[in-house]
């Protein structure tokens, strides 16, 4: 079978991760940028730039007002670049329009427009969501671990987490961010379950004193020594995906798979793991057909990850559904998808918070940081599960670059703010030397993060 047949789906998952990041900067910076422009013009202020990305134009157009519109080649960021005295020669007739000139509540509306444009999307994203509606697992357990802290606590397989610190938890990923907050924290929370089969609420002391975490890949669930239920997926082949490796081979659908090679396959998870470290190989398959058992030599194909490195791709899946007990509907009217997507923003600021001033007090391990490379493969991830999963991403990546922008460094918006809550205590502007000073130092600060975020991905993809 030709090596183009069998990338051909890999070769479209990595066109679309590439269109999710291009996506995600378009967004999440244009937005950005327009809370900046926007209310700049609205103040009167003369806008001269408005450019996404960074380095030489590929477009660019020019407005009635004068104002140059550029589509960049280096797609990292973007800027808004008004007439300010401080970076070029402004002629007297334009003083009212330069950004310096302007009263101090002017400078401070258009600084904090960029963050806040951020926190309005992410806002308008989930509530987008929770109108069109959406199905979750509940976050009923799996598994136990042995000597667990879960196990301490007395959870218990087929408990159904309600709440944790009396903070509801509608599934899984409610759950994960409830034991986010908790993240570098020496204490005790409750947690409230509920078996499937009782309608008892049992109360559940969780001991955070002994809990370690791996700091490169932060899974609360794995740590504390919980496994979500996941129902038993039998080993039938339901779907072979067309033009795949799967699809040009002997395998038919409704085989069962018994082994491969001289291992046993227990479970379809098992199953994708071996076939993944195995690209371009050829093993053989024992699979039950029709009272038949029979053994089919298969040749495994191939995609590359997002180091483009080769991973086994066969491009079979099994026909399951998910039973209608164990899901839960996120649907709500205009209205109420309101008050939902309020709450999702106040969570995910007050996590974002919480979790960059638990690194800063060193609580929580900068390890924990992601770079590029980690919001490259989340964005391709959260596209190609769908536009949903998309959505949500979108809006979480919002609410992050928000929260990073107001933070007191010089070279952020927040370090601007910081400039002016100084000069409003002053009754003075600190001087360009300080000014210039203080930014460098900023600037110096955000590529050490940025360096320590890059190593980051580089360690957990070297896991």
């Amino acid at each position: 079978m030709p090596q183009t047949e069998i990338g051909e789906k890999s070769l479209l998952a990595m066109l679309i991760s590439i269109l999710s990041i291009f996506l995600t900067i378009f967004f999440i910076v244009g937005i950005h940028e327009c809370g900046h422009f926007f209310i700049a013009r609205l103040a009167g202020i003369k806008v001269l730039r408005f450019s996404l990305g960074f380095g030489k134009a590929l477009f660019r157009w020019q407005d009635k007002k004068g104002t140059e519109f550029v589509l960049a080649t280096i797609p990292l960021g973007g800027y808004v670049k008004m007439l300010d005295e401080n970076e070029e020669k402004v002629t007297r007739h334009e003083y009212h329009l330069a950004f310096n000139r302007q009263p101090l509540y002017k400078k401070i509306a258009v600084v904090i427009a960029g963050p806040a444009a951020n926190f309005i999307f992410a806002f308008i994203l989930y509530w987008l969501l929770f109108v069109i509606g959406f199905t979750t697992p509940i976050p009923l357990i799996g598994k136990i671990i042995p000597h667990s802290l879960a196990e301490n606590a007395g959870l218990k397989p087929g408990d159904e987490i309600q709440s944790i610190n009396n903070k509801t938890t509608l599934d899984w990923n409610a759950v994960v961010i409830r034991l986010m907050t908790y993240l570098g924290e020496k204490k005790q929370i409750a947690i409230h379950t509920q078996s499937l089969n009782s309608r008892i609420i049992q109360r559940h002391t969780l001991d955070l004193r002994y809990w370690q975490i791996n700091n490169l890949k932060p899974n609360p669930l794995d740590s504390l020594g919980i496994e979500p239920y996941r129902p038993p997926i039998p080993l039938v082949i339901g779907i072979l995906l067309p033009h795949s490796p799967a699809y040009e081979s002997r395998l038919q659908v409704n085989d069962i798979i018994l082994a491969i090679g001289q291992k046993r396959i227990k479970n379809w998870e098992e199953l994708v793991a071996l076939i993944a470290a195995h690209p371009e190989e050829t093993l053989v398959f024992k699979i039950k057909r029709q009272e038949k058992i029979l053994f089919l030599p298969i040749t495994i194909g191939y995609k590359r990850n997002y180091l483009f490195q080769k991973q086994g791709f066969l491009g079979l899946a099994p026909q399951f559904k998910w039973p209608d007990e164990l899901l839960r509907k996120n649907k709500f009217s205009p209205f109420a998808a309101l008050v939902q997507a309020k709450q999702q923003l106040t969570i995910f600021t007050s996590l974002n918070f919480s979790l960059l001033g638990k690194m800063l007090t060193g609580k929580v391990s900068l390890q924990g940081l992601g770079g590029p490379i980690t919001v490259f493969e989340s964005a391709g991830t959260a596209l190609n599960n769908g536009i949903l999963p998309f959505i949500s991403f979108l809006a979480f990546f919002s609410i992050a670059i928000g929260v990073i922008n107001v933070l007191p460094i010089p070279g952020l918006d927040g370090g601007h703010l910081l400039f002016y809550l100084i000069e409003s205590i002053t009754r003075r502007p600190l001087s360009m030397r300080v000014q210039t000073l203080l930014f460098r130092l900023g600037i110096i600060v955000l590529l050490l993060l940025i360096t320590q975020a890059v190593v980051n991905d580089f360690m957990r993809l070297s896991l």
